[in-house]
């Protein structure tokens, strides 16, 4: 398992390549490991079901905020919550932009991005690969450390993408690890 912690040390975004068989106990051991807050970005998972998973797993989310991409698109939400923000779908950049954006001013130690295949799901790559981009962009000119999740193998399209943009990215199947391009 790949160490986030000691990853984040020397690199200010991370990107982890899983398989979907892999995906829960990833997102659970990263979580487990960041101390400080945490902005969660969800594009793949609900807030409920997160929050279950954690759980269910002994995770401490008390210092973890949500932004929740996917629920709306699901089920009619009355509101944000304490810890839960909405997006009305992954879809939403420009929303889901503004949201991220709200969220870095507040000094967050770290946001996990969950995930940019799922983004790929509902807008065309060359769109994602933009708001990658853009998000990779604001990020840097902040303290905040950044994880980005990417559900698939090295060579999937928005991975690639993707890769090119991050500080590093750690194929968390295999003991390779492929350097990242940067910006």
């Amino acid at each position: 398992m790949v160490d986030v912690k000691k990853e984040l040390a020397s690199n200010q975004t991370l990107l982890l390549v899983m398989s979907s068989t892999d995906y829960n106990e990833i997102v659970v051991s990263t979580l487990k490991k960041l101390k400080g807050n945490v902005c969660y970005v969800t594009t793949n998972k609900t807030f409920d079901s997160l929050e279950e998973l954690f759980k269910k797993k002994k995770v401490n989310v008390s210092n973890v905020v949500y932004i929740d991409a996917i629920s709306k698109s699901l089920k009619k939400i009355k509101g944000d919550g304490d810890r839960v923000y909405y997006v009305s779908s992954p879809g939403a950049l420009t929303e889901l932009s503004l949201s991220v954006s709200k969220f870095l001013k507040h000094d967050f130690d770290y946001l996990v991005f969950d995930s940019v295949t799922n983004l790929a799901v509902y807008n065309k790559i060359p769109v994602c690969a933009k708001f990658i981009v853009s998000l990779v962009e604001r990020i840097k000119k902040t303290k905040t450390k950044a994880v980005f999740y990417g559900i698939g193998k090295p060579g999937d399209e928005i991975v690639e993408k993707t890769s090119m943009y991050v500080d590093r990215v750690v194929d968390v199947g295999k003991k390779s690890r492929v350097k990242g391009g940067g910006v």
